[in-house]
């Protein structure tokens, strides 16, 4: 980061449609919690209540002192919200995170409880409404409480001078399912993290990623998951498209503990350069302390087959529409060609 945009109290920006229609809404605009219309059947709250009363004060100060994305927003954190899905509801329409930024800085927080056998689909959604610099930090804790089976899709859209530094982490319970889906598709410097542990049997993790990079864009994706305790699944696939003079990073690393006994994890990472000037760095871990498990990690970086571009451009078919049928064919042969170790 070679600059930071200072805080700017005249910045303005409004709520948006839905993704979903009929979604319930909880926004954040320039960094501060629209409390109205709040959504029925869950309990929330302002962040800004529970800095205010003291209550979020021990999470702030417990963070690790290499976790930078934690401690920068709990320096500056404002608002956000709190949020506790009570035991076995099930949200029949999505709930929206919205954060729409428009200049400066905003930072964020969002505890979320997930009550035992409580089902709901969240969309976390980061999007900028004008083009001035912004620095967006935003941190995301969640708890899935025994048997909750929770799906939450992460879009993140913000302009193309923004910095956009943000966390999620996660607690799965005996039997709980999370689905995580994570869409960069904006940003000028974007470092999303995504950190959890299973600590109970039966729990299933899923992460699909797309990253669709371009310009002289950075984004770094770092992942982390410990499987604590036996009977645990997990699976992991990231896709990167890049243009231009794009940089793309993922970091991936999965711990197995001694205890971990029939752990079943896989985790790869497969990428289309679509640029000479392009650049993806990819690297899977895998750290295994068990015996009895069935793991695998695998990474690609490949580029359109030039053969087949040739022959599309011979028939007539214009280069862009070219590029574009050479992209399916390419991400197929990533597919079948990944490695397992």
């Amino acid at each position: 980061m070679r600059a930071v945009p200072a805080f700017d109290p005249t910045a303005f920006a409004e709520r948006v449609d839905p993704l979903v229609p009929g979604s319930s809404v909880l926004a954040v605009l320039n960094g501060k919690a629209d409390t109205k219309n709040l959504p029925a059947g869950i309990n929330v709250r302002s962040y800004a209540e529970s800095l205010i009363d003291g209550v979020a004060a021990a999470d702030l100060v417990e963070r690790d002192q290499d976790d930078v994305i934690g401690r920068i927003n709990g320096s500056f954190v404002r608002d956000g919200f709190e949020i506790e899905v009570p035991e076995g509801t099930e949200l029949e329409q999505p709930l929206e995170f919205q954060l729409v930024q428009s200049a400066g800085q905003s930072h964020s927080r969002f505890p979320v409880t997930f009550g035992a056998n409580s089902k709901a689909t969240v969309i976390e959604r980061h999007l900028s409404v004008s083009d001035a610099a912004s620095l967006v930090t935003v941190v995301s804790d969640l708890i899935l409480d025994d048997g909750a089976e929770i799906t939450w899709i992460i879009l993140q859209q913000q302009g193309i001078s923004d910095s956009h530094l943000a966390q999620v982490n996660f607690d799965l319970g005996t039997n709980a399912k999370l689905r995580l889906f994570i869409i960069n598709a904006g940003g000028k410097l974007v470092r999303q993290e995504v950190h959890g542990v299973t600590t109970g049997e039966g729990a299933d993790f899923k992460l699909r990623g797309i990253n669709l990079l371009g310009g002289e864009t950075h984004t770094d994706v770092t992942f982390t998951l410990g499987h604590d305790v036996p009977n645990t699944t997990s699976t992991e696939v990231i896709r990167n498209v890049l243009f231009d003079r794009a940089k793309g990073v993922f970091q991936g690393q999965i711990r197995v503990a001694p205890d971990a006994q029939k752990t079943d994890a896989k985790m790869a990472c497969n990428t289309l350069l679509l640029s000479d000037d392009a650049d993806f760095s990819a690297k899977p871990e895998l750290e295994i302390f068990a015996d009895d498990v069935q793991c695998g990690h695998g990474a690609t970086v490949i580029d359109i087959n030039p053969t087949h571009l040739y022959y599309m451009r011979a028939c007539g078919i214009p280069e862009n529409k070219a590029r574009h049928a050479g992209q399916r064919s390419s991400m197929r042969s990533s597919r079948n060609s990944s490695m397992k170790t």
